[in-house]
């Protein structure tokens, strides 16, 4: 059982109280930046050994290494030397002007280890000796603020060379953006991710496209990459043997529109583009149909049997027989006249027939040879009209209670005094003061505020008993009791919480009148008694 126990004395009524200490909590966070270049670079201040956050205000004369990879956390890694390479420099340029020194502003050489590389070079701007041919000219000019110029931006990193130093093979580095001032001793500088070009990569290949004379046929494919590349559409009539631009054909689609017999087996095709270079998607062949079948009905030849699609499937299973396996046919819907393009039969002549175009309800499918209107086989099937279930997604929605786990018991006064009482009088009513109980533990028991007094003596060790006085228990004023948490009656209980309840650190408060009632025999004196406030757990 846990119990907190205050004492007090009467006539004065002494009192001990509790102070809890609780420790503050600090947090820390680091964010690694990824920048780009020939590599990528992580900066690390020299000082303490950490990555430096991106768009961290920087001294001019701040030390600062870089490394090539992030996930190097004792940073042992290297700049490896690309081929060719005879020397090393560290270098400060106008941005898009890295590989061109004659625009560097300022430089220093670097040591040069071809084996392992270059390990963890310091770019500390102030360490840039070197004036450069750039303007402005030298590091000191780069941070200090002259006439319209207060600064700008600029590329810091290492430059590998070759030819005795005359020819840059390659350059890596980041991004600043320098404040100059009129002392370039309080310049600053931030360093930001210049992201690297990707070249693109197709996500969506052009599929064949088969349409009846006249109708309009659509083209669509995708690619990522950075920057967003654009697209040009090409076609060929020769079989892919030579290709041209479709003029104002820059979009994800390409629409033939109105297509002739001249549009028949066309391959079309698109070139995306962007500063890293380009890629092209596979061909796709388009169709034109000029000779269109006759809806089959009722007991014409070839019917044969096709099973109803499930809801929201998007192909059926026409089965064309052994005799058309292993055939490429052209597929046929009505009421009206759809091609639903060219499929391929199986070894047992069934041809799966993709049939996401057709609106729900009763349809009749055909395969035919290509560009001739005969059936081979026909049937008649329903698309189900697409209902909508219920669908659901779960989450998990988590929060994690805390608790200060204090559990304290405080008095404000330290002694009462009756004064001068008659015997047989009563003294006027004195408030025990405010008590405050603090339950927050991790685990809420529940308790009881007791309350116990001593006789009451005098120096002459006369004696008037504890029933002369009367406790009565009540809320602190202004304070309003919480659920869980009752009064005692007159007597020796103060208060009592029911489990599962919090007073929160803030505490419930309590009071008591205390009244005191002098015997009518009682000898003359100074009287003390000692009352004690306990607060035990259940």
């Amino acid at each position: 059982m846990n119990t907190n126990t205050l004492t007090r004395g009467l006539v004065g009524l002494a009192a001990a109280a509790a102070l809890v200490l609780v420790p503050t909590l600090g947090a820390s966070a680091a964010i690694v930046p990824t920048v780009g270049s020939t590599h990528d670079v992580y900066l690390i201040d020299v000082e303490e050994g950490t990555p430096i956050t991106e768009g961290a205000s920087l001294k001019w004369n701040k030390g600062v290494l870089a490394a090539p990879e992030a996930s190097d956390t004792d940073f042992n890694s290297y700049f490896s030397i690309p081929a060719g390479a005879d020397s090393v420099v560290k270098f400060i340029s106008p941005r898009g002007k890295e590989a061109d020194q004659s625009q560097w502003n300022a430089y220093a050489a670097l040591g040069f280890t071809p084996n392992p590389g270059i390990q963890l070079p310091n770019l500390q701007p102030s360490s840039l000796t070197s004036n450069g041919q750039g303007s402005p000219s030298g590091i000191r000019s780069v941070f200090t603020a002259a006439g319209s110029y207060t600064g700008g931006d600029y590329s810091l990193g290492i430059a590998f060379l070759k030819n005795g130093g005359s020819q840059v093979v390659e350059t890596d580095f980041v991004f600043v953006d320098v404040v100059a001032t009129s002392d370039f001793n309080q310049g600053t500088w931030t360093f930001s991710t210049p992201h690297p070009a990707v070249a693109p990569t197709v996500t969506t290949q052009p599929a064949d496209a088969s349409v009846i004379l006249g109708n309009s046929a659509t083209f669509t494919a995708a690619a990522s990459g950075s920057p967003a590349p654009a697209v040009q559409w090409q076609s060929s009539t020769d079989s892919g043997a030579n290709w041209a631009d479709v003029a104002g054909a820059t979009s994800a689609s390409l629409t033939v529109a109105n297509t002739t017999l001249a549009n028949n087996a066309a391959r079309y095709r698109a070139v995306f583009t962007n500063t890293a270079g380009s890629v092209t998607t596979s061909a796709a062949t388009l169709t034109v149909i000029d000779s269109v079948p006759t809806e089959p009905t009722g007991s014409d030849a070839h019917k044969v049997t096709i099973t109803d699609p499930a809801d929201g499937a998007k192909t059926i299973t026409v089965p064309a027989g052994v005799a058309n396996a292993n055939k490429t046919l052209q597929a046929w819907a009505w009421s009206t006249p759809t091609s639903l393009g060219q499929v391929t039969t199986d070894a047992n002549g069934d041809a799966l027939v993709n049939i996401s175009s057709l609106p729900a309800g009763a349809h009749t499918v055909a395969l035919t040879l290509p560009a001739d209107p005969d059936v081979l086989a026909w049937g008649t099937f329903t698309v189900p009209v697409a209902s909508y279930p219920d669908k659901t997604a779960t989450a998990d929605v988590q929060a994690t209670v805390t608790a200060s786990d204090l559990w304290s018991l405080n008095a404000e006064k330290s002694a009462i005094n009756f004064g001068n009482v008659a015997r047989s009088a009563t003294a006027a009513t004195q408030s025990l003061g405010k008590v405050t109980v603090v339950d927050d533990r991790n685990v809420l028991k529940g308790w009881d505020l007791n309350v116990g007094w001593t006789s009451f003596t005098n120096a002459a060790n006369d004696e008037i008993p504890g029933t002369a006085l009367t406790v009565t228990p009540k809320a602190y004023t202004g304070y309003t009791l919480l659920d869980g948490v009752t009064l005692g009656s007159t007597g020796t209980k103060i208060a009592q919480s029911a489990a599962g309840v919090s007073t929160l650190t803030s505490g419930a408060l309590f009071d008591a009148d205390l009244v005191f009632t002098a015997p009518k025999d009682a000898k003359v004196g100074e009287y003390h008694s000692t009352l004690t406030l306990t607060l035990a757990s259940k």
